[in-house]
């Protein structure tokens, strides 16, 4: 709003001022642009304004209120006034204009309008667009529209038919993933070129029928492709159709996603329901105006709580036939005896009843009337309750092909899996492929290897297969390598299998240990699924937290007293024991385990050192024998005589004696020696001589 109203001239903004804000003393020319928008917002104002206007300029922001869309072709809304009665033209537009509650929607480099009558003319008539701020628009929201069309007639004992709304979002979806990995070049003219036309047609899964079909509409794939770049999905950059991220809109609810996709189904042109793909070569598409006033006459047969308002569609037929200034031109010859029925038909049963918009009963043909969440977006009705959530509702199978029930699924679960995992079928039950393709264009557009795991863990019946997650697994190992948190709440569990539930839950994603686990992002997880019974600094200082049982080898770790590097380490030199009741923590060394930690680089240094913070004290006995084995001489086996004496003393005695030095070999322990059976009579004699007798 800011950059229109700067691009009037002054003598033209204070035009608008005057009959916006009505100022009662004079305004410095650098305040006239603040004093429209802070009047913009002040809804007391606005309503006295809207109040003011010719009834024909009201509708148009009725109607510009009703289509969530703020921005129209000037041609359009001249088409919509014409068939609600008011054929004046530009009138109603720049009388809107003149006032501040419309517009222009100018290029990046529109010169200064001194006039609205010479912008039209400059901008051109049927293609110059305008803007409404929604806020001004919803003030006239409530506008009778003046519809002669009698009240919704009453159904017998037919059932009504509806579906869950999510045809169209899987759909665009499906072409959002066609185009991330295959931009849609577009010719000169913006039409598509017959290669990338040809693709759309003849893709099976785009063309194939949904679930519950009541009419075909020609060409989905391409009404799929002009629809999702109409809705921000996708977008023109240098005359290349190219994905964009999906929108906040497609969230957990599916209220907000189909807002956005009527709001933007009105600015799609290059399509027709009977025809398919039919690009505007001058004038405009009766399809956007059409389709608004179809469904606009179910809104005004509506009756907000009342099970009424089925309508046939040949009165709506019959209504467009004579009042809409163009639609009748562009119908078929043979649509002449039924005045359009087949395309209103098409248009409500194969585009807004997919889309959960109108329901349709059989009742001597085809009858339809707005459904809960149509009355909320076209006739001003509560919001519809939220549908109950089915959280666990795909399965992921060992061939890497996801089954998904739409029981479960919502807009942000569409979009989520459509960046990692390629559609395959849309029936009652989707399918979904997990690929190489897929994965790396997941992992490019910001999602790692961990998130992917925690959607479909967290939506799964069951724990993603080892095996495909060790596909999953591979495919990214080829690009990612380093993963940074800048910062990151980690949560530690008494067991490896709390972990493993809190993983298949969702909660958790990243395993940092056996114990450990954080969320692909870092941040805080869902703490109402954890029941927290203390918190730890992991920057503290190390501590002593490691005891030595009496086997050298066997590890007991104090919990309470651990810390996250113990956690990070202790797998590097130790395997767990296993069968320990819940609260104690043991480990064990073992030759294989030091052999793992020397191979990672850690040498007995490492090893003293790393027992001697954590235990107070350097690797007991039997890991130095574990460390130090394969560098040692060989052992040798050998028969010997052996000597024991009384005492330690008489032993070092004999030892170091001159006179039996020379009689006995290596000394076995305090009290043993050895003796060669040559010497022993001699050593028998030396001992009796100081009365010791060798038994």
């Amino acid at each position: 709003m800011r950059d229109a109203l700067s691009r009037y001239a002054e003598p033209l903004l204070r035009e608008v001022v005057g009959r916006l804000v009505k100022p009662r003393t004079a305004t410095p020319p650098d305040e006239l642009v603040e004093k429209c928008l802070s009047t913009l917002a002040n809804p007391p104002v606005i309503d006295r304004r809207v109040a003011e206007l010719p009834p024909a300029a009201r509708k148009a922001l009725a109607v510009i209120a009703v289509s969530r869309r703020p921005t129209w072709k000037v041609g359009h809304l001249i088409t919509i006034l014409s068939a609600l009665g008011h054929p004046e033209g530009f009138a109603p537009i720049h009388t809107l204009l003149e006032t501040g509650l419309l517009c222009p929607d100018f290029s990046l480099h529109a010169p200064a309008v001194e006039q609205f009558e010479s912008w039209l003319g400059s901008a051109g008539t049927v293609h110059a667009q305008v803007f409404a701020h929604p806020a001004v628009a919803a003030r006239a929201q409530g506008e009778n529209l003046g519809f002669p069309i009698p009240p919704g007639e009453r159904l017998g004992s037919a059932s009504p038919r509806f579906t869950d709304g999510l045809d169209w979002l899987l759909r665009l979806a499906l072409v959002w993933q066609q185009v991330d990995e295959a931009p849609v070049r577009l010719t000169q003219g913006r039409t598509l070129f017959k290669r990338d036309l040809g693709r759309l047609q003849t893709d099976e899964v785009l063309a194939a029928a949904p679930p519950d079909q009541l009419v075909p509409v020609a060409d989905p794939g391409v009404l799929s492709l002009l629809w999702a770049e109409a809705s921000g999905l996708i977008k023109l950059n240098e005359g290349e159709l190219r994905s964009a991220p999906f929108p906040p809109t497609w969230g957990a609810t599916l209220t907000p996603a189909v807002a956005d996709l009527w709001a933007a189904l009105t600015a799609v042109e290059a399509w027709d329901p009977l025809r398919g793909y039919s690009p505007v070569e001058s004038g405009l598409s009766a399809l956007p105006t059409a389709g608004l006033l179809a469904l606009l006459i179910l809104a005004g047969a509506a009756r907000p709580g009342q099970e009424t308002g089925w309508v046939d569609p040949q009165v709506i037929a019959d209504w467009l036939w004579e009042h809409h200034p163009s639609w009748q031109g562009g119908l078929p010859r043979e649509e002449a005896k039924t005045r359009g029925l087949a395309w209103v038909e098409a248009y409500l049963l194969g585009v807004a009843y997919p889309l959960r918009l109108v329901e349709a009963a059989q009742y001597d043909g085809w009858k339809v009337r707005l459904t809960d969440l149509g009355r909320h977006l076209l006739a001003g009705g509560p919001e519809p309750a939220a549908a109950p959530a089915f959280p666990q509702t795909l399965l992921v199978q060992p061939n890497a092909e996801v089954l998904v029930y739409r029981q479960g699924l919502t807009p942000n679960l569409i979009g989520r899996l459509s960046r990692f995992a390629r559609w395959k079928g849309l029936g009652p039950a989707c399918t979904l492929e997990l690929n190489a393709t897929r994965t790396y264009h997941g992992l490019e557009s910001g999602l790692t290897l961990a998130s992917v795991l925690q959607t479909l863990n967290q939506h799964g019946m069951k724990p993603v297969p080892s095996a495909v997650a060790d596909l999953l697994r591979r495919w990214a190992d080829k690009r990612d390598r380093i993963t940074l948190y800048s910062a990151a709440t980690l949560v530690e569990f008494q067991t490896a299998a709390d972990l493993d539930a809190a993983v298949s839950r969702g909660i958790v994603s990243v395993r940092v240990t056996d114990r450990i686990g954080l969320t692909d992002d870092g941040r805080d997880p869902d703490f109402k699924n954890l029941r927290l019974i203390g918190n730890r600094d992991y920057e503290a200082r190390p501590q002593q937290c490691v005891t030595v049982d009496a086997d050298g080898v066997t590890l007991t770790i104090d919990a309470a007293h651990s810390d996250l590097m113990l956690e990070a380490e202790i797998g590097r030199l130790a395997d767990p024991v296993t069968g320990d009741p819940p609260g104690l923590r043991r480990v064990r060394i073992s030759p294989q385990s030091l052999a793992r930690a020397q191979a990672a680089g850690l040498t007995l240094a490492d090893l003293d050192a790393w027992f001697q913070a954590r235990a107070g004290h350097p690797l007991p006995a039997p890991g130095r024998l574990f460390v130090l084995a394969p560098h040692l001489a060989a052992p040798t086996a050998a028969r010997h005589l052996v000597v024991h004496l009384p005492s330690a003393e008489a032993t070092d005695g004999l030892v170091q004696w001159p006179t039996t030095a020379a009689l006995v070999g290596p000394r076995l322990g305090p009290t043993a020696v050895v003796v060669d059976e040559a010497n022993l009579e001699r050593l028998r004699e030396v001992l009796a001589g100081l009365g010791m007798q060798l038994a």
